[in-house]
């Protein structure tokens, strides 16, 4: 009996004749080997697509995960849904790019410029006693004055509008004798979490878009350094913050001495950019969950009983 022609084919020589530089040479190929490599070929195209079918996917749900958690922070810090909703509508009508309103550009430049006067405060050695606390300021002109931190931090926010976001910050204390008594290095704004929140992500987000663009390069902008540890002791993890605040804020004021020395001193230089570090810590309580999940199973459980 005669083998299968499938087999009887592929157990068959084929001799191959290919022309190198004029002489011809027999190469003898292996059908099964064909079959093989084309199978290999389906396979490589096959996992590349599904690939590119997960990377897809991932993206999808990347992308609802960062829209549910932007649209949380924005309902829970008291703006309407109507609010995200008419805003979705139109930016996905028009035409041109996105851009801020004005006022919150200008804001973002004092929140920027009274962010830089606080760490010269801290860091100047004009502005620090001999301790290397910052001294306290007076409201006018000279030195030790805040017209005096100002000029020397290079900030553009107005004196007045200075003294008005210092009365909203409980980073500025104001004395009886109208003296201001620096208490925290960054300067923070109540109910300004929002309008904060964009300032980093913008940027970050911005960041990104810069990585990708010169990955080519392999020029990183963005350095990426994160830490993700589930189940953690919360008795513990007290201690662990308490240090990281407290070892952290030597190393973060040396990393902002670093970069405001970077300075541009003349505006009008060409070649000057921004730069930003952020640090941030945060916890999420996993038994609270699984309590949730444990309550939510007895419920069902009881209802199934009940029928």
């Amino acid at each position: 009996m005669g083998r299968p022609a499938n087999i009887q084919r592929h157990l068959t020589l084929w001799a191959a004749r290919k022309t190198f530089g004029g002489r011809k040479e027999t190469h003898i190929v292996h059908p099964i080997l064909s079959v093989q490599s084309k199978k290999s070929l389906a396979s490589r195209q096959g996992k590349s697509r599904l690939g590119q079918d997960l990377a897809l996917e991932l993206n999808r749900q990347g992308a609802n995960a960062l829209m549910g958690a932007t649209f949380e922070f924005l309902l829970q810090n008291n703006i309407e849904l109507k609010a995200i909703v008419d805003f979705a509508r139109t930016y996905g009508a028009q035409e041109k790019r996105y851009s801020p309103p004005r006022l919150y550009q200008d804001m973002v430049r004092m929140y920027d410029d009274m962010g830089v006067m606080m760490a010269t405060w801290f860091s100047d050695s004009r502005l620090l006693d001999p301790s290397g606390r910052p001294l306290p300021l007076r409201v006018g002109t000279g030195s030790g004055s805040l017209a005096h931190l100002l000029k020397v931090s290079g900030a553009k926010v107005k004196a007045k509008v200075a003294i008005e976001l210092m009365q909203l910050s409980p980073s500025i204390k104001f004395e009886n004798d109208g003296s201001l008594i620096a208490l925290r290095r960054v300067f923070v704004l109540p109910k300004f979490e929002v309008a904060r929140a964009a300032f980093v992500v913008e940027r970050y987000l911005k960041t990104l878009l810069d990585n990708v663009s010169r990955r080519k390069e392999e020029i990183p902008l963005l350095l990426e350094r994160s830490c993700y540890v589930t189940s953690v002791d919360q008795v513990r993890l007290a201690r662990a913050l308490r240090a990281i605040d407290e070892s952290g804020t030597a190393f973060m004021d040396f990393i902002d001495g670093e970069i405001e020395s970077l300075r541009v001193k003349q505006s009008n230089r060409r070649s000057s950019d921004e730069l930003g570090v952020l640090v941030f810590a945060w916890t999420k309580n996993e038994a609270s969950k699984n309590v949730k999940k444990k309550n939510a199973r007895k419920k069902a459980r009881k209802k199934r009983e009940a029928h």
